[in-house]
């Protein structure tokens, strides 16, 4: 017995750490990322969607009524912008239906929905998805608008992190996690983006 080696938690998901961004830190979780201004977050959106394609995880992007990503931008950032599926929804409850709807098809491992509005969602919505996302080992990231001292989506959210813009050529793009139920909350994470100025919106 003293030959069988014990296989830790945090080696079977290195990524499960406080301010982790990356999609094996997201997966089974709802996570938040919110600007209160275009500063950026549609750049990491990006970088997950292109993280996820790399490990064949299929992507879906929920859109509201207001806005959508302008695809030449993700197309600049690496992503298979076929091998995005768009769904556009009246935005709300409509927009958390459909990624429960996705999420219960098993095919996504990556599911993004573009919040408009200040409305928190409902927990029992939130809490479906969340189960669902358990029950996938998929990754569910909300983008909302709002400031660093406005509440979370939810309180069924366990990853949240605020994006900024730093740096003397606005390039430089910052997460500060301010929310992680899985531990205390991280250091900024700080990546630099030349790409083109619509990447730093959503």
């Amino acid at each position: 017995m003293d030959d069988i080696p014990v296989v830790r938690a945090t080696q079977l998901r290195p990524d499960v750490r406080a301010g982790s961004w990356r999609l094996d830190g997201l997966r089974g979780i709802l996570a938040e990322l919110s600007e209160h201004t275009a500063s950026g977050a549609l750049s990491f959106a990006a970088d997950l969607i292109s993280e996820a394609q790399s490990q064949n995880d299929p992507v879906a992007w929920v859109a509201g009524t207001d806005s959508i990503f302008y695809p030449p931008d993700l197309a600049e950032r690496g992503v298979d912008l076929q091998g995005v599926a768009v769904v556009r929804t009246g935005g709300g409850e409509e927009a958390l239906l459909a990624a429960e709807w996705l999420l219960r098809s098993g095919a996504f491992g990556l599911v993004v929905v573009d919040w408009e509005g200040q409305d928190q969602a409902s927990d029992a919505s939130l809490g479906r998805l969340l189960k669902l996302a358990e029950k996938s080992a998929a990754g569910v990231l909300f983008l909302t608008s709002r400031k660093p001292s406005q509440p979370s989506l939810g309180s069924r959210i366990s990853l949240r992190g605020c994006v900024s813009r730093t740096g003397d050529d606005r390039q430089a793009v910052s997460i500060h996690t301010v929310k992680d139920k899985r531990s205390v909350p991280g250091p900024r994470i700080t990546r630099c983006y030349s790409g083109p100025p619509g990447m730093h919106q959503h």
